[in-house]
């Protein structure tokens, strides 16, 4: 299995992020890792997601979607045993103004050996990118 896991430190109560983090309208306007989720937004059901890194969309199962807490979707390569991968934002309240975003993803199936060190840290990087902006979001809201 491959995976990887990030996480960032928000100065904001966890509804405030979470907020953000369910504008799926508004993503474009800050979000480097995905610009568009569309769908109906309920667990079990299919949503797609646009990767900018990878310039590519894919179809998601939203298997968790639990209010200020976390949102998990798994897509799949034509089967999930050839190639799924579960994408997860996690919230953790600290205290009432600073939250800890829990964000990666785990690969499995018989070709996720397959996917290469160097995609991982591209995607990690992107990961990255995409808490700092938005915690620079969050953070700069007047």
């Amino acid at each position: 299995m491959k995976e990887y896991h990030t996480k960032v430190e928000i100065i904001a109560p966890k509804e405030r992020v979470w907020k953000t983090l369910i504008d799926f309208e508004r993503y474009i306007d800050w979000n480097p890792l995905v610009s568009h989720i569309t769908g109906k937004i309920s667990e079990g059901e299919t949503i797609k997601t646009t990767i900018v890194p990878l310039e590519n969309t894919f179809a998601a199962t939203l298997l968790s979607f639990k209010e200020n807490k976390e949102i998990v979707w798994k897509g799949k390569q034509v089967a999930s045993f050839l190639l799924a991968g579960e994408h997860y934002y996690r919230l953790k309240e600290q205290n009432e103004n600073l939250t800890i975003l829990e964000h990666g993803e785990y690969f499995t199936g018989v070709l996720s050996v397959f996917i290469s060190k160097n995609l991982i840290q591209k995607m990690e990087r992107a990961f990255v990118a995409h808490n700092l902006a938005l915690k620079e979001r969050i953070e700069n809201e007047k």
